[in-house]
């Protein structure tokens, strides 16, 4: 696997560079999808536990990170389809 590629955060692609090469950037994904999922495992236990409650200004926090998280999957998502549709078509 490119070295490139992996062990990449999603902030290394916020802004994908022209030079960045074709591929899915795997651990990019991944690290973004386990990100959101931790921050929805949080606000799940919301609703599970007889314990106190976060204020709403943090729930309404934690909803706006899973957001921005998911925008980051999708500049992520965008970047590899694009690369390799050039790739796979021969444009650079």
């Amino acid at each position: 696997m490119n070295s490139a590629l992996s062990f990449a955060l999603p902030e290394d692609l916020l802004c994908v560079h022209n030079g960045a090469e074709a591929g899915i950037p795997i651990d990019a994904l991944t690290c973004a999808v386990e990100r959101a999922n931790s921050v929805l495992l949080l606000l799940e236990d919301q609703f599970d536990c007889d314990g106190p409650r976060l204020a709403n200004h943090v729930i309404a926090a934690a909803l706006w990170d899973v957001r921005g998280t998911l925008g980051l999957i999708r500049t992520l998502v965008v970047h590899a389809d694009d690369s390799t549709r050039q790739a796979m078509s021969g444009g650079a």
